[in-house]
Parts: C-alpha cells; structure tokens; sequence
C-alpha cells in the first residue's frame, strides 16, 4: 500500500508540473525570470529522488528504481527485488580465465592443431606471441584464445590430447550482482530520460528547453556508459579466456629405462650437446666479427710496438757496450 500512495503522490506531483508549465506558457503577461525558475526546478525534480510519505526526499539508487515499479499481477506488500537463487546457475554471469602450460617435440604439428581446434569450437585468437632465440633450437609459442564459454571445458580437455599439459588453472569471477546492478540502474536512467524528453515536447520557454537538453545529454552519457560496460561484461561471459604458453623440447620421455634405452638417449643427448655448441660458436664469432677483427688489430699493433722497442732496446745496448769499450783504450793512448 505504502508503495502505491507512493506512485500515486508522484504522478499527482508530476501533473501539476506539467499544469503549471502549460499555463504558465499560455498566460499573459509571462515574465522570463519566472520560466528559468519553473525549468531549474524541472530539472531539480528529475535529478532527485521519490519523496516518502514524510516529505524526506532520498536519492534514488538503482535497487531502489526498480523495487520502486511494482509488476503485474505482484502482492502489494511484497517490495523487496527478488534475488537470484544461488542453486540457478544458468542464470548466474561467470567470467572463466583457464591457463595452460604445455610442452611439446612436435612444435608445428602442434601449432597448426591447436589453431584448427580453436576455429572449429567457434573460437578466435585474440593475441599471440611467437618466439625461436637465435642459436637454440627452443621454441616459444604463446595464445590468448577466446572461446564459447559452452565448449570451454570440451576445448581444454582436446587440447590436452594433442600435447604434454605440464600445469593447468581456472580462476571463475562472479560478477552477477554488480551485472544486475548496472542493468537496473541503466533501465532507470532509460525512464528518467523518457519522462524528461516528455517534458521537452511541453516545454516552450528558451531558458527550459536549454535546461532539459543539457538534462538529457548528460542522462544519455550515464546511458552510454553503463551500456558499454554490461557489453563487455557479455563478451567476457560469453567468450572464456585461456592462455596456452607453448615450450618445445629436445628430449623425449623414455617408455621403458633399460640400459638399451639409456645408452641411446645419452647418446643423443650427446649430439645435441656438439650441434649446439658447434652451432653457438659460429653464432657468437658471426655475431661479434667486428669486435673480434677490432680486438685482432690491437693485439697486431701491441706486437709490432714490443718487436720494435726490443730491437731499439737491444741496439742501444750493444752501443752503450761499445762505448764502454773504447773509453780505456783512450786514456791509455793519452799516457803515452
């Protein structure tokens, strides 16, 4: 009952709005201060809330708005939304983020699979990263993937099959009630905006209808917004996330571990232990060429600069003996 005389009181207060417009526009003698007054005050009531039955106005949230319009055929006393029950999960909007790690021999045999799965569970790739480091036969391949949240586990399980899964998680984020907030929320601002543009078709005055277009665009922009946001929310339900980082490895897991079996893989082991340093070498010369032909010419000039100073110092010893020699012959020479 309380809501009714509610409703009632805010139809009531609304017609007589809407009176006092049509006549203040059809009287004689209409002062333009006055029509600014009627517009801010138009605008006042539909920014603000419903006044309860003590004439306190409150602010209208979303719950609010839509617990305040009672449906068909509903009990008066019943003024409470319904809730989602917890045991209806179909009703219930989850957002699925899966992340696998897998490790493969046969990297582009894996590869194409993978993507020919994803295209027949009607999913796509929404990023990708591939990476094969210069000198290593290591190979790194990285997938966002979005598929249909229906086929998400039916996906996960094939890919499975096609490699080595060696770490797998799943985080789930319930975003139900704030998915149910907003699209209240939104359905309010769509009728706040459909009251407001019928009181622009009533409107005549310049100052109201400025004030009620500015109403409106500001209502449009809340509109546009939450619309965007529960689009996204409806993507991100309906497409699951999975990330799938792909790692190539040299070595194979033996099915039985006798010394037959031993013996051949470290063998093998072996010579992919010679292939990569022979092919790291050639790299590391290739790659620093420069540096090494740089390095080359120092270390020939050093030899020519230390031959020549050993030749300087050996000459000017072999002077300094023979002119040691010379000195007594002399003062010899000079007694005589």
């Amino acid at each position: 009952m309380k809501i009714m005389k509610r409703k009632s009181h805010n139809l009531l207060i609304l017609f007589l709005i809407t009176v006092l417009i049509l006549t203040g526009c059809g009287a004689k003698g209409y002062d333009s201060a006055s029509g600014g007054t009627e517009a801010a005050q138009i605008v006042a009531d539909a920014d603000s809330g419903f006044q309860n039955n003590y004439g306190e106005t409150k602010e209208m949230s979303a719950v609010d708005a839509e617990a305040s319009i009672p449906e068909e055929g509903a009990d008066e006393d019943n003024s409470s939304s319904p809730e989602i029950s917890g045991q209806d999960l179909s009703s219930r909007k989850l957002i699925k983020t899966v992340s696998l790690t897998m490790e493969t021999r046969t990297f582009d045999t894996l590869k194409k699979q993978l993507e020919d799965s994803i295209a027949s569970f009607g999913g796509y790739v929404e990023q990708s990263s591939y990476d094969a480091p210069g000198g290593q036969s290591y190979r790194y391949y990285y997938l966002c993937v979005r598929i249909p949240s229906e086929h998400l586990d039916d996906f996960v399980s094939k890919a499975g099959k096609l490699g080595t899964i060696t770490n797998q998680s799943e985080s789930v984020q319930d975003v139900t009630l704030d998915y149910v907030d907003k699209t209240a929320y939104k359905d309010s601002l769509r009728t706040e905006y459909e009251r407001v543009m019928e009181l622009l078709e009533q409107a005549k005055d310049l100052e109201q209808i400025l004030a009620l277009e500015s109403k409106l665009s500001d209502l449009r922009y809340e509109i546009n917004s939450y619309e965007s946001q529960l689009r996204t929310y409806d993507n991100q339900i309906d497409y699951s996330t999975v990330d799938i980082n792909i790692r190539e490895v040299e070595y194979e897991k033996e099915t039985s571990d006798t010394v037959g079996s031993r013996i051949k893989g470290g063998f093998r082991n072996s010579l992919y232990g010679v292939r990569d340093f022979f092919v790291n070498s050639f790299v590391f010369l290739v790659s620093n060429l420069p540096v090494l032909v740089l390095l080359a010419a120092v270390a020939a000039l050093a030899v020519l600069f230390l031959k020549k100073g050993r030749k300087l110092f050996l000459k000017k010893a072999l002077k300094d003996e023979n002119d040691s020699r010379e000195v007594p012959e002399k003062k010899e020479t000079s007694k005589e």
